[in-house]
């Protein structure tokens, strides 16, 4: 076969059996049936959003968030509103023949309102990167993708054995990821960022928390003594300053050997096809000599 025919019938590839139902389970538990492959798609979460444009799904999104901002494709999509109370009218303006949300940013009124609507809804809540795996995985088969998801899973995978394989030779440094700081959160027990810190080779001081995002006492802070802070650039503050909001933390060993970094919270903290990016993040800064 010439390699332009090739070529060719791989890009026809998400339609070829565009007649054929598709019967997926969500994470709700909910068994979907599509009697097509969807081709006007919204995303109401920006991760969700980011694996339909790395799967080469994008020409199949017809509306995302106000918070989809990655890749820049995205942007020049029509908007829906926010995470949380997105615009219904919006949505059904859109004609959409599935609609795609994450319960860890959408809430349970705004699910029972687009049932609602006569139109499939499709639940994806991954929270550890072997779940961002499946999801990938799912939507790639929700949007006629297979083989691109495929790939993209088996990179990632890569790239996660890369980071994690050489960990027994360190030493894991206890480390605190604020979310908030005022009020004071940090991630905590059950969250995806916890688990990026234990396979970057740190331990999470508030991996024992009962709740995901705890709230600290600054006091707190000071008793665990952390060897490095991680603060989501969107927590609050200006830069790694944090002795400016909180004095008594002048004396943390964080503080004092400049293990203090600001990141990007798209990056680190979004269950997509970045994971692997924000793993690697943390794993340099967990490891980097003071």
């Amino acid at each position: 076969m010439h390699l332009w025919i090739l070529c060719a019938a791989l890009a026809c590839a998400p339609y070829a059996f565009a007649g054929t139902p598709i019967s997926l389970t969500d994470d709700l538990g909910r068994k979907i049936v599509l009697q097509q492959i969807p081709e006007r798609i919204v995303s109401l979460a920006p991760s969700i959003t980011e694996t339909l444009f790395a799967l080469g799904a994008g020409t199949q999104v017809a509306g995302v968030t106000d918070y989809c901002t990655y890749p820049e494709e995205a942007r020049l999509k029509p908007r829906v509103g926010g995470m949380i109370n997105p615009s219904m009218e919006a949505i059904v303006g859109l004609h959409p023949d599935l609609i795609i949300l994450s319960m860890e940013g959408n809430v349970r009124d705004d699910f029972r309102k687009l049932t609602g609507l006569g139109i499939p809804v499709f639940v994806t809540n991954p929270r550890t990167l072997h779940q961002i795996y499946g999801s990938i995985t799912t939507l790639g088969t929700l949007t006629g993708r297979e083989r691109e998801a495929a790939v993209l899973v088996a990179a990632m995978q890569d790239r996660e054995r890369h980071v994690v394989a050489p960990m027994r030779q360190r030493i894991e440094p206890s480390v605190l990821l604020i979310v908030s700081l005022q009020p004071l959160m940090v991630a905590g027990n059950g969250t995806f960022l916890s688990e990026l810190i234990r396979l970057a080779g740190g331990r999470n001081l508030a991996a024992s928390s009962p709740s995901t995002y705890p709230q600290f006492s600054r006091e707190a802070v000071v008793d665990e003594d952390p060897d490095v802070l991680v603060i989501l650039s969107d927590a609050g503050g200006r830069g790694t300053d944090v002795v400016a909001q909180y004095p008594e933390w002048r004396g943390l060993k964080a503080v004092r050997t400049g293990r203090v970094y600001r990141v990007d919270p798209d990056i680190l903290s979004r269950p997509g096809p970045r994971a692997t990016d924000g793993l690697e993040l943390l794993e340099r800064l967990l490891h980097t000599k003071p």
